[in-house]
Formats: structure tokens, C-alpha cells, sequence
């Protein structure tokens, strides 16, 4: 919904086996307005798409939970869909690094496997697995890991009757009996070797098979999940980095500037002396949530040659997002604030809307969720203080309040610009 809404020009097909998905679903197109998407209930083994020529198609957690036929089916669909430099994305559970985590699934599901109940099984579950903490150390990280995890999450993965991991040479030759070819991982940071030591990092780049090479990887890493780009088998692919695409993409960057570059929220460093790409990643850092243009941090560099090579590092580090399309959002608060139709029926049903930079966002305020039902570009200051004046609080605290919510929410990307 979040992708309909921002791409209006666009057009988005859903299916879903369980029906009250699939109604929320429509309800929510419904109240939206939103004439660009078709959501049907329709399992993928029965699925064949009328319209050819997508150029995605996104199935997030839905392969390694199939039975075979059904899994050959997806795929399936990915070639039947996809049209001439479509992209198809597929997220599934990995080997090697699923090996324990499977040992830990076969026990839930055998401690489990007498009620049916999906509530009594989650519940027999949490109560099984602090007794594997004290029992086994060798997994002692995992079961921390599936104790902090919602109970849709573990529902979904530890306690589904059918859930998969494959190696990655697998899939990719299941992929390919289905006219479909590796292009690339979708976090472009996962395919990087430059992080290892220079033995592995030589022995390495000595395997030319992409696959192969990939598959090396997860076994260094322990890999224990992929969310693997796939295309047409046909199409002519260049997995070579071209910096100078960079100056059609626009950059965004949460690093913080340190003495001899920037870092970034989960460590990653850049270290350089080039004041171009100091400046460039400087401003960019003051626009987050917002991104900027590559060609506008260029514009005194002729050509941008170094600046682009330094970004194109930096996306390899996970140290900035690169955009096609930059998220439309602002982070001042203007005369008449305005955040997404989608954020405003969201905040008046929960606590958790979808920004405009596509993530959720916690909202644990009351005050902040009522704003921002409020905020639809109509209203002025005066206006919106005028709506909250039943929140207990005086004319001036209101005002300040008032005030700060708006900063937060922008840093928070749910301001649209």
C-alpha cells in the first residue's frame, strides 16, 4: 500500500491464500482511494497473472513455507510475470546457518505437535524454551533470539508445518529450471568480500562463477538468510559496479561525522581526506530522513568521478541508502503540516504507522498519534491546537507540545513535503 500510494502511475497486483488478509487488504484500498491496486484471494499453485510485464515481483517469506509443488510454482510465476528487465525478489531461510535454528524448530514443533491450537502452541512454546536455555548453550544466543520474537514471527518460522532452508546453489538451480538466473542479493552490502581477511578475500575473487562464489560466502558467513534478485535467464546482466551511475540516484546517510570520515549506526566507517566527499556526506547527513541528489553534492566536482566511487564504497559498507525515487518528506514542519492518508488511518486504529521512507514507526504517545490523524495539509497551527484543546494540558503547554511532536514526527520521516 505504502508503494501504491507514493507511485500512483504505477499499478500493484496482491494474492493471498487467507481470505481476511486479502479483506483488510481491500478495506484499506477502499478508504485510501487507491484505483492502482488489485488484491485477490488466490493460492500461488492456482495463480497464473493476466498481465505480463511486471517489472517486480516481491515474495517476502513465502518460499522456504511451501511445500515443493507450490515452491515451483512461485517461481513459475516470476518468469510468467516479469517483463523485460523485471526484477523478481525472493527471501528465503538459508544453510548453513539454518542448521541450528532447524534443530530448534524440530523440537518446538515436537513439543507442540498435540495441540492445534495456533494460540496454545505459541504459549506451550514460550514456555518450552527457556528450559532449552538452561539445557543446551551451544544454543543459548538462538533461544534469546526466538524469546524477543513477536508471536507472528514465531508462528511463521519455528512452529509452520512446512519451513525449508536451502543452500544457495540450490535455489539458484531451482531458479534456473524455471528460466530464471542470480542477478545480485538486495542488500548489496550481503555480496561484499572486502570485509574478510586478504587470504579468503584473494581466494575469493579466484572463483569467477558468481553462484559458486556467493555460495563460499554463506559458508565463511553462516549465512541463515537471503533475499535473493532474480531475472529473466535471457537477459544480459553486468555484475561490475559503475560509480558514474551513482549521479542519477540520490543518497541518503544516518553517519555521523568522526575525525577522519563518518560512521555509521551499526559501525561501518569511511575514512578519507577528500573535502568533496566530507562535504558531500556532511549534508547529506543533515538531511536524514531525507535523501539528496548525487548530481547536486557533484555540481563542483566536474564529472563527480571521485565523489561517486566514494558513495558507491559507502553503499558497499551499508553506510548510506541510494534512491531512484527520493522519499517525498520534509523535516520541517511547514504553515500547514501534512503527513500520508495511509500514516493518518493508520494512527487512528494503532500505534504503528508505515513512514514515508517505507519502515515502521512506533508511535507510543497519544498526543503524537492523534496529530497525526489531523495532519491532512488543511491545518494551520491555530487550527490544530483548536482540535486538541480536550488533551489535558494548558494553551501554552499545548503549544509547545505541539511544536516538539512536529519535529519529532519529521525526524520520524512522517512529515510529507
Amino acid at each position: 500500500m505504502p508503494m501504491a500510494a507514493a507511485l500512483p502511475g504505477a499499478s500493484f497486483a496482491g494474492i493471498d491464500t487467507a481470505p481476511g488478509a486479502i479483506e483488510r487488504g481491500r478495506r484499506l484500498v477502499e478508504a485510501l482511494g487507491l484505483g492502482n491496486v488489485a488484491l485477490e484471494e488466490r493460492a500461488i499453485e492456482d495463480f497464473a497473472p493476466e498481465q505480463r510485464g511486471f517489472d517486480y515481483v516481491i515474495a517476502h517469506g513465502v518460499y522456504s513455507w511451501l511445500a515443493p509443488a507450490a515452491r515451483d510454482r512461485l517461481l513459475a510465476v516470476c518468469r510468467e510475470a516479469l517483463g523485460e528487465g523485471g526484477v523478481a525478489y525472493v527471501s528465503y531461510n538459508a544453510l548453513p546457518g539454518w542448521r541450528v535454528r532447524q534443530a530448534l524448530r524440530d523440537m518446538l514443533r515436537f513439543h507442540t505437535a498435540a495441540t492445534e491450537d495456533p494460540r496454545e502452541q505459541i504459549e506451550e512454546a514460550r514456555a518450552f524454551l527457556p528450559l532449552l536455555l538452561e539445557g543446551w548453550p551451544l544454543v543459548r544466543t538462538q533461544v534469546e533470539q526466538l524469546l524477543s520474537r513477536s508471536d507472528a514471527g514465531l508462528l511463521h518460522d519455528e512452529l509452520a508445518p512446512v519451513n525449508e532452508p536451502v543452500y544457495f546453489v540450490q535455489f539458484a538451480e531451482h531458479a534456473g529450471r524455471h528460466g530464471l538466473q542470480y542477478l545480485a542479493e538486495a542488500d548489496f552490502f550481503e555480496m561484499q568480500i572486502g570485509v574478510a581477511s586478504e587470504r579468503i578475500t584473494a581466494a575469493l575473487l579466484e572463483v569467477d562463477d558468481p553462484v559458486r562464489r556467493e555460495q563460499y560466502l554463506d559458508f565463511l558467513k553462516g549465512r541463515m538468510f537471503r533475499q535473493t534478485l532474480l531475472c529473466r535467464a535471457e537477459e544480459p546482466v553486468d555484475r561490475t559496479p559503475n560509480p558514474s551511475r551513482l549521479r542519477n540516484l540520490a543518497v541518503s546517510t544516518q553517519a555521523k561525522r568522526r575525525d577522519d570520515g563518518f560512521e555509521g549506526p551499526t559501525g561501518t566507517r569511511l575514512t578519507t581526506d577528500n573535502p568533496l566527499v566530507l562535504a558531500a556526506l556532511e549534508r547529506a547527513a543533515k538531511a536524514w530522513p531525507a535523501a539528496v541528489w548525487v548530481r547536486d553534492l557533484a555540481a563542483s566536482d566536474p564529472g563527480g568521478a571521485s565523489l561517486c566511487d566514494a558513495l558507491l564504497r559507502a553503499y558497499a559498507a551499508n553506510l548510506v541508502a541510494l534512491h531512484v525515487h527520493p522519499p517525498p518528506l520534509t523535516t520541517a514542519p511547514g504553515e500547514r503540516p501534512c503527513t500520508t492518508a495511509l500514516v493518518r488511518h493508520q494512527a487512528a486504529s494503532g500505534d504503528v504507522v508505515t513512514n514515508l521512507r517505507h519502515t515502521s514507526v512506533r508511535i507510543e504517545d497519544d498526543l503524537g498519534r492523534r496529530l497525526l490523524t489531523l495532519l491532512d495539509g488543511t491545518r494551520d497551527r491555530a487550527a490544530l491546537i483548536a482540535e486538541l484543546r480536550d488533551v489535558a494540558l494548558s494553551e501554552d503547554q499545548l503549544r509547545d507540545g505541539l511544536e516538539r511532536s512536529l519535529q519529532g514526527l519529521g525526524r520520524l520521516a512522517l512529515l510529507q513535503g
